[in-house]
């Protein structure tokens, strides 16, 4: 999972990009060779970090990864959230109706991981994640009792959370919220380009399926980065546009 979050705590926007890990881009471990963006993480977060920057020309401040246990717990710990499915399907025991959904930690797993009973495989996989993620930021935004459990939730999080930033930062950012609660508006965008097949640098030695980003998606994702970072609001109908 690639997912770049961008948060303007003045204009209380986020503004989430979700990069296939199939797509097929520049590898800095290979100087520019290409590769999956997820080969791109056998070097390294770091190395992951530099191929996102470099293919939408930005900076990244921060960076996060929370294991499959330790997401499972932070869900729970908040009591749940209410997610929004775009479409109804089954996966491992679990059936998902179209519309909003309330999900416990093992729930939103399925939810999130599941690509085989979509009809867009890795895509629909995106933007459950990210209707995850916005259901996340929805329920610290409006339940004061979950934002007062940070400490709690940060400590049963232990092992299974790693992040470079600093505690400091989050406590300035779970004040912030507590202090006015504002609601936040949250829009995302997935990259998007037809499937191929093609070598990597990272396994040149036969053909992979990946994903070949189209132009016209990855200048309208920069296009939305450039805007937010302008102080712009992105509504639904600027953002989902294909």
């Amino acid at each position: 999972v690639n997912i770049l979050m961008f948060m303007d705590p003045i204009n209380h926007q986020v503004l989430l990009i979700n990069t296939p890990r199939d797509s097929y881009i520049p590898n800095p471990a290979g100087k520019g060779a290409k590769d999956k963006l997820t080969h791109c993480g056998y070097y390294g977060i770091n190395n992951s970090i530099e191929a996102l920057t470099d293919l939408y020309d930005i900076d990244i401040d921060y960076y996060a990864q929370i294991n499959f246990t330790g997401f499972k717990k932070m869900i729970d710990l908040m009591g749940g959230i209410t997610v929004y499915s775009d479409s109804s399907f089954e996966a491992e025991g679990y059936v998902f109706e179209e519309g909003e959904i309330q999900m416990d930690g093992d729930m939103a797993l399925v939810f999130s991981r599941d690509r085989y009973h979509q009809r867009d495989g890795d895509n629909a996989r995106g933007r459950h994640q990210m209707a995850v993620i916005k259901a996340l930021i929805d329920k610290l935004s409006t339940d004061k009792t979950v934002l007062m459990k940070y400490p709690e939730i940060m400590n049963n999080l232990q092992g299974t959370l790693v992040t470079d930033m600093s505690t400091n930062s989050m406590t300035a950012m779970i004040r912030m919220q507590l202090n006015d609660m504002s609601s936040w508006n949250v829009q995302s965008y997935a990259l998007i380009g037809p499937d191929g097949m093609a070598r990597t640098y990272s396994m040149p030695g036969t053909e992979l399926s990946v994903i070949l980003p189209t132009k016209h998606s990855l200048n309208h994702t920069k296009d939305l980065i450039r805007m937010f970072y302008a102080g712009e609001t992105i509504t639904e109908e600027i953002a989902y546009i294909a």
